[in-house]
């Protein structure tokens, strides 16, 4: 019953999709149009072997599924398929060392050890988010049980053949590996259910792995005493065979390698030491998110790293993350990798090795290694894989641009030389799409540079590049500060004297970059509810002003700043109506100091039922589940109505005269149903978008949409309304099984595309500092690139209502500037001074403060440590 009542929405959706024109990817869109067999030769292309050779022009002739040749001036054999890549990057596919891809169940919690569970029992080939990865240029992956138990199952390294038997997705010769983990999963910290667990402290982590191997050590010695026995005694009786303890013993003996969940220092340490006791092999720790604070002692051991690039904030264990540990880790001789832990990170896992050149001055080299050979390693497939060498599989990811860059995506990808990916251009993007086939790094230590005297009334950037966004750029240009305000922006400007005088020749300067939706300053640690100051109880709270709560002291600001990010409306999220924004400077010593206008917006969470879950959440669901979720949808859509209602006729009376009469949270909603103000409505569905629309008008509201993940639907509804939309965050899934892959990134482009007015958000506090970047992946799917700059600067200034103050770079307007090294939207570019109300604000945060006191250590002598036994 419920896959019929699935099965049903789904056709529905595929007739509206049908009725409408709009885009579909079904499975004969998803079949490559090039075959194989394992048999191809790939010309032209600049071919990075993983090796240290760059190839430009080269080719690679594939037989049987392996490389037989790497080179210049190649042959194609006779009859061979011939895969042009001439103007593309090829390179080793991507490898995710840390995965829960492709199977139907990832935790099992019932116990804190579950040592003979195997992930491999329960893969599932014909998961979509296979298809969706291999989209991104990803050919292998470790995917992994969950971190529920301190020793959890037994992973599963495969190779991502979309919808082959699940023979052919496991990698034959790879080692057999076991998923530990420590800290707040297995302790069960943030586990919200009645079921009390055992161990429930780090100090129960430890001993329950300790008498895990106690027990495998006596399981082992009375098999070793029954085959002793039975050598003189044809009666001897075995002992009973124990499935998890048969696990552990492998662990012991060195059968099966260790893959540790970890984060804080402490517990890896612990966990070493554990491994020296018992004698069994980590091979790294997963995460690791505070390695750097233990390079020496993870050196001397040979345990490697697997980590997130920058992903920070999120529970407690996870404050002190820094976006350098990847690269600081390799520095001190430690083999590393960048992971996802996320279908949705998994297909952009290249843009997340390329913050380790801007975190942390790797190479080129170094950074694609992380996603390459370094987990190919960590993982032991390094034979077959990882390099683009003679004899190893032709696992290959074909870019259109240099795979570091933000304008760059991923065209095809083979795994043992046959085409699992061939990019479909399905809404006609590709020819407004801006490819950058190199990434301009700029080696200058910015850490370094010193800030100039934040007293100063003048301040005279002078000699760069400037980009006021509503003119044309100006080359050796001045940029005069004076009392907060841009006082002149031009060439041949006399400097006062008591400016002071920033050199930025070579440089560039760009207003600073406006985050139109965010949470920044309301929550610090997002899973620790003591922090988090933006979900009120309460269906209705339009009286609530974010500006109250703001936390000028907050380490976000700091660190979003680092990117460029001076502005940003910041928000309440609770309830149906969740309260006012305010538009704020990301630097100040108090909330009025940093406010820039508040209110600044009503926000509204429109409700949609399950129309607003994605459709594999619908899938999770029974029947009465979806019936349930629609008609507590229609309920809170009614009360929603009639709220507006009553606030409309509130504002009606008072505007007459009416005396005698308040109520707060009526009084709160006259700016908005008088439409002096915006009222952003926060949906991603089309049904959500309409709806949003309807009550606008029944109530004329000046409706902003914000999310829009799929306004791509109703691009021309929403240009004929003349409603803008702040998209975001772009760093997620498309909604149902039938978009294109490509749907959020191209959503961007198509809206402009109809005329719709757009600008981003990151709908976040943590990940505020990607959304830069998130506006460059959407130039690399067709928002021209002066339209992208303009949606994070001058556009979202209008829509926030601040566009005579901020959002260009003209006189009169306060200077919130970003001199760069480079493009704003790169993810290499290094902002090297910052202005906010015309006052240089310095570039140190918490993870730069970390970086540097942690780096000293790596200048001391090598401590004392817990080596691990030889492999």
């Amino acid at each position: 019953m419920r896959w019929g009542s699935v099965a049903v929405i789904g056709i529905f959706t595929l007739v509206a999709f049908a009725a409408a024109q709009i885009p579909v990817e079904l499975g004969e869109h998803r079949k490559p149009a090039i075959q194989t067999n394992g048999n191809c030769f790939i010309k032209g292309g600049t071919i990075w072997t993983g090796i240290g050779q760059v190839i430009e022009g080269g080719s690679i002739l594939v037989r049987n599924g392996k490389i037989v040749a790497v080179g210049k001036n190649l042959t194609p054999p006779e009859g061979i398929t011939v895969i042009d890549a001439t103007g593309k990057f090829i390179m080793p596919g991507i490898i995710d060392s840390h995965s829960h891809i492709a199977i139907d169940a990832t935790n099992e919690s019932t116990d804190s050890i579950t040592a003979e569970v195997r992930v491999h029992d329960v893969l599932s080939p014909q998961s979509l988010s296979i298809y969706r990865v291999l989209a991104g240029g990803v050919t292998a992956t470790m995917t992994m049980h969950g971190s529920a138990n301190a020793i959890g199952g037994q992973n599963a390294i495969i190779k991502l053949k979309w919808q082959r038997p699940v023979e052919e997705l496991l990698i034959p010769d790879a080692p057999r590996v076991i998923k530990f983990a420590l800290g707040e999963n297995p302790k069960r910290a943030n586990f919200t259910g009645d079921t009390v667990r055992f161990p429930t402290t780090r100090l129960g982590v430890e001993a329950v792995i300790r008498r895990a191997f106690d027990e495998a050590r006596r399981y082992m010695q009375a098999w070793e005493r029954y085959e002793k026995e039975r050598r003189t005694n044809p009666y001897a009786v075995p002992p009973r065979r124990d499935l998890r303890l048969e696990v552990l013993a492998d662990v012991l003996r060195g059968n099966i390698l260790v893959h540790c969940h970890a984060y804080r220092a402490d517990e890896m340490l612990m966990l070493m030491r554990l491994a020296k006791e018992y004698g069994f092999k980590i091979a790294a720790f997963h995460h690791g998110l505070e390695a750097y604070k233990i390079l020496p002692e993870l050196a001397a051991s040979g345990v490697g790293v697997s980590t997130f690039a920058d992903y920070w904030a999120y529970k407690v264990e996870a404050y002190d993350a820094i976006p350098y540990n990847a690269a600081i880790c390799l520095k001190a001789g430690i083999v590393t990798s960048v992971n996802s832990d996320s279908v949705e990170r998994m297909r952009r896992l290249n843009l997340e090795a390329a913050k380790c050149i801007k975190y942390g001055d790797l190479t080129i080299d170094e950074a694609l290694r992380l996603i390459t050979l370094y987990p190919a390693i960590q993982l032991g497939i390094a034979h077959r894989t990882g390099t683009l060498e003679v004899g190893k599989d032709a696992d290959i990811a074909i870019f259109d641009g240099h795979p570091l860059s933000v304008y760059s995506k991923c065209v095809m990808t083979l795994i043992d030389g046959e085409v699992f990916f061939m990019r479909r251009d399905a809404f006609g993007v590709d020819k407004t799409a801006t490819i950058k086939r190199e990434v301009k790094i700029c080696r200058t230590d910015h850490l370094s540079i010193p800030m100039p005297q934040n007293n100063a009334r003048r301040y005279a950037i002078v000699g760069a590049t400037i980009y006021p966004i509503t003119k044309s750029p100006i080359e050796n240009g001045v940029v005069l500060i004076e009392d907060g305000c841009i006082k002149l922006v031009g060439k041949d400007i006399a400097i006062p004297k008591d400016a002071v005088v920033i050199n930025a020749k070579g440089l560039r300067v760009y207003p600073g970059l406006i985050d139109a939706g965010s949470v920044l300053g309301l929550t610090e640690i997002s899973a620790v509810r003591a922090t988090v100051d933006t979900s009120e109880s309460g269906e209705f709270q339009p009286d609530l002003n974010a500006i109250v709560a703001v936390h000028p002291a907050s380490e976000h600001f700091a660190v979003t700043r680092f990117v460029g990010i001076t502005t940003a409306l910041t928000r309440p999220t609770g309830g149906t109506i969740s309260g006012q924004s305010a538009v704020i400077h990301l630097a100040g010593w108090t909330p009025d100091e940093m406010c820039i206008k508040s209110p600044a917006a009503l926000h509204i969470n429109v409700p949609e039922g399950f129309g607003a879950l994605p459709s594999f959440a619908r899938l999770m669901l029974q029947p009465e589940e979806l019936q349930r979720l629609q008609e507590e949808g229609g309920a809170r859509l009614r009360r929603l109505r009639e709220f507006l209602e009553r606030a409309k006729h509130y504002a009606e009376t008072k505007a007459k005269g009416a005396e005698g009469i308040f109520d707060p949270r009526l009084e709160a909603m006259v700016p908005y149903v008088t439409g002096k103000l915006p009222v952003f409505f926060h949906t991603n569905s089309v049904r959500g978008i309409r709806t949003a629309l309807q009550l606008a008008e029944q109530f004329g509201l000046n409706a902003v949409i914000a999310g829009g993940r799929d306004a791509w639907k109703v691009a021309d509804l929403l240009a004929q309304k003349k409603v803008p939309v702040v998209i975001g965050s772009l760093w997620t899934l498309p909604s149902n099984d039938y978009d294109p892959y490509d749907a959020p990134w191209a959503n961007p482009a198509l809206l402009h595309r109809a005329g719709v007015k757009i600008a981003f958000q990151s709908a976040s506090a943590a990940t505020s500092r990607d959304l830069p970047y998130q506006v460059g992946v959407a130039c690399a799917f067709g928002l021209p690139y002066e339209e992208a700059l303009k949606a994070v600067t001058i556009n979202a200034a209008e829509i926030l209502g601040i566009d005579n103050l901020l959002g260009s770079i003209e006189p009169g307007k306060i200077a919130n500037l970003i001199v760069t090294d480079g493009d704003p939207l790169e993810i290499v570019t290094q902002v090297h001074y910052l202005f906010i109300a015309g006052k240089p604000v310095p570039l140190e945060s918490r993870h730069t403060r970390l970086y540097l006191q942690y780096r000293q250590r790596l200048k001391q002598p090598t401590p004392t440590v817990a080596h691990q036994p030889a492999p």
